[in-house]
């Protein structure tokens, strides 16, 4: 089991998920980036595409997501997004 660090996804309207992730996956604009516990400090900037949450109690969670940026520091990953919605099976 992946070891787990914090979250935040963040839109200018809401705070869509902010807790304990064991990855996640962003659309970055040069494509996906896989971020897990004590990654190596980064930031990027965010594309058009899924955002994927990976959580041991809830599996996988997946956001719509578009413009913005994502940090990764000592206190985990932050994802600043223009918009994000929560994907539903019925969207593809």
């Amino acid at each position: 089991m992946a070891q787990p660090f914090h979250l935040e996804v963040v839109t200018p309207e809401k705070r869509l998920f902010d807790g304990e992730a064991d990855m996640v996956v962003v659309r970055t604009v040069v494509g996906d980036e896989a971020y897990l516990y004590d990654h190596i400090y980064t930031n990027a900037i965010i594309g058009k595409g899924l955002l994927k949450i990976r959580t041991a109690d809830e599996g996988m969670k997946v956001a719509k997501c578009e413009g913005g940026f994502v940090k990764v520091n000592e206190t985990g990953v932050t994802v600043v997004a223009k918009n994000a919605d929560w994907h539903t099976q019925t969207e593809e």
